[in-house]
């Protein structure tokens, strides 16, 4: 049973929900089944929702200037989808007191409680699950372990979240610097983050559904500060009209201030080596460890097979290798260019004995590059690292993903 106990001295209401009979001969009959507790929070909804807007609107039946009950002009219907179940409302139309003027002559009370026929927590898990997997999969999965209409489909989940993303579009407003104004939803000023803040940006590809053929890049980002939540977001460089601005609410959201500065960490390809900039003007940008590590466990592989054909050559290649990485580690980025200079040239030595040298010589020619176009953003991650700052974009990958 559910007991409704009224706020004043009314009686209270029993409402008799289900009626279980279960045996406990087997593992299975054991607990209430999915089919039941579904059944279950459907009923208690019904009955929860409909008397909450009964007393919504049992109290706007009364004219707030007089208190004279309202005359009632006629009764409908009202569909109210949450997350346990659709529920049918009455919505009476009432006629307006005359001792005052309105514009209307009637009015439905229910329509001020009801401002979408959506409830927000419904609105927010359809949202959530479309971001992840496909509209017609989010239906099938919320159906599964939820009591929902069977009629949600991949349309309404598509529309639903299309609104929501539009809903959040107009809130974030036009492209101003960071902390010109407060973010959209903010109730004051937020105390300033206390440590380094550390953004992490990263892109991943995604297949345009109109144009097959065609990729776009989405750019991603999660903002950790020390003492607070981390945040995340992301937009489309070929699209997006409002990125900095984009930015600037979560970061706002925060307590950061235009003046304070944010050191950006990204793997340094070109759509986003020029972004700090754009986004915050005091930032700093970093390359990620994690990245140059990459390209350097690349070349080892080649290096292995060289040392199969000539393991003294091929070791003492793999320790210039050792130490590249040693000296990017600590920022030395010159003597690292001009040891993978040298390593180039090392290698020439190798052209006809090595099946592979054409590779491996195009992968030394490649990381140099990527050295040589970055070292900007090449610090002394040693330094960093002992004094407990961020490093790697480790922290984004699993935003991409």
């Amino acid at each position: 049973q559910l007991v409704i106990c009224a706020d004043d001295e009314g009686k209270d209401t029993i409402h008799e929900v289900a009626v279980l009979e279960k045996d406990c001969q087997r593992i299975e009959q054991l607990g209430l089944t999915l089919a039941e507790g579904k059944q279950l929070l459907t009923q208690v909804q019904q009955h929860v929702v409909a008397h909450q807007a009964s007393v919504f609107v049992t109290i706007r039946s009364h004219c707030a200037a007089c208190g004279t009950p309202l005359q009632r002009k006629e009764q409908t219907t009202r569909v109210l989808r949450t997350l346990f179940g659709t529920v049918l409302l009455t919505s009476p139309r009432l006629y307006h007191c005359r001792c005052q003027t309105h514009t209307m002559i009637t009015f439905r009370p229910l329509t001020e409680l009801l401002s979408a026929s959506t409830t927000p927590e419904l609105l927010f898990l359809e949202t959530k699950w479309a971001s992840w997997i496909s509209y017609g999969m989010t239906a099938r999965v919320l159906k599964d372990f939820l009591p929902l209409d069977e009629t949600l489909n991949a349309t309404t989940i598509q529309n639903h979240t299309l609104a929501v993303a539009q809903r959040g579009e107009e809130e974030v407003g036009e492209d101003q610097d960071i902390g010109a104004e407060s973010c959209p939803g903010d109730e004051g000023p937020l105390s300033l983050p206390k440590g380094p803040f550390s953004v992490g940006l990263d892109g991943g590809y995604v297949r345009d559904w109109e144009q097959k053929q065609r990729h776009f890049e989405v750019i991603v980002g999660k903002s950790v500060p020390l003492d607070r939540p981390a945040k995340c977001f992301g937009f489309v460089q070929s699209y997006d009209t409002k990125a900095k601005r984009r930015l600037g609410a979560v970061l706002q959201s925060q307590g950061v201030q235009d003046s304070q500065p944010l050191t950006f960490l990204s793997d340094g390809g070109e759509t986003v080596r020029n972004l700090p900039l754009q986004l915050h003007s005091q930032s700093e940008h970093l390359l990620d460890w994690v990245h140059l590590t990459m390209r350097v466990t690349v070349l080892g592989q080649y290096i292995k097979g060289l040392i199969r054909l000539d393991r003294g050559v091929g070791e003492e290649i793999q320790k210039r290798l050792n130490g590249v990485k040693w000296l990017l580690w600590h920022g030395k980025v010159a003597k690292a260019l001009d040891r993978l200079g040298d390593l180039d040239r090392r290698m020439n030595h190798f052209t006809d004995t090595y099946l592979r040298f054409p590779h491996l010589k195009n992968a030394v020619q490649k990381f140099r590059t990527y050295i040589a176009t970055n070292r900007a953003f090449i610090p002394n991650y040693g330094q960093r690292y002992r004094r407990g700052e961020t490093i790697s974009t480790a922290f984004v990958e699993s935003t991409v993903n």
